[in-house]
């Protein structure tokens, strides 16, 4: 069941990558590769389409992504990179910090904004926001995404994240569209879920998924979805 959309944000698309099972990895967390190439060069190209791309500080932790559209010819703008980071533990050796010659990088924290950003002086734009005591990752996204429109003019956000961010996403109303990319394997009920407990005890507290797309990357397929609005 999905709750009242915040308005004044922008249009949310939150992009997974599973199993048929909808696993994001195994029980191991072993993750790379589950989709093929041609599903991570469809990523680029959506990536590239965004105004910004936002992940949680456990996916850096975990994978080091860039989040970087890497098309050939590269596109001439890239998207903000945005890291959700409570604590402060964005290392100086990711690769989002090591690439921001290249892309832009919002860190988002709930440090003071006076604090010295991980940067080392690379080009980081470092933010406060405001911090949840009951959330589940922190900080308070409805703030997150005040700023990103307020200061950022983004209009159209790319979610990548891990299943505790995706669902809080989910569960706070703020997700307008899906785009689910599926490999034909199999990793069984001991590999990594894609969402977290969404509470849902009946049927009719099911989140309803309206399918707008179907379409094969290699041997994977992507199917898009929007939310039902009520």
């Amino acid at each position: 069941m999905k709750t009242e959309v915040a308005k004044h944000r922008p249009t949310i698309t939150l992009k997974l990558a599973t199993s048929l099972d909808a696993r994001i990895a195994t029980v191991t967390g072993a993750s790379q590769w589950i989709t093929g190439p041609e599903s991570r060069a469809e990523v680029h190209r959506m990536r590239a389409t965004h105004d910004g791309v936002l992940t949680g500080i456990g996916t850096v932790l975990a994978d080091d992504p860039e989040l970087t559209a890497r098309l050939d010819p590269m596109p001439a703008r890239q998207p903000w990179r945005i890291v959700l980071d409570r604590n402060g533990r964005l290392p100086l050796d990711s690769k989002l910090i090591q690439t921001t010659d290249r892309a832009g990088l919002i860190w988002c924290t709930g440090l003071d904004v006076a604090a010295e950003a991980p940067s080392g002086g690379c080009q980081v734009h470092h933010h406060g926001v405001g911090v949840s005591k009951t959330g589940p990752v922190g900080l308070d996204l409805h703030e997150v995404l005040r700023l990103l429109t307020d200061t950022y003019d983004i209009k159209a956000l790319m979610v990548e994240t891990g299943p505790i961010l995706a669902t809080a996403f989910l569960r706070a109303g703020l997700v307008d569209h899906i785009a689910w990319f599926r490999a034909p394997l199999l990793l069984g009920g001991d590999g990594r879920p894609v969402f977290d407990s969404l509470d849902v005890e009946e049927l009719s507290q099911a989140w309803v998924l309206h399918q707008t797309d179907h379409i094969r990357f290699g041997r994977d397929v992507l199917d898009r979805f929007d939310l039902s609005p009520t």
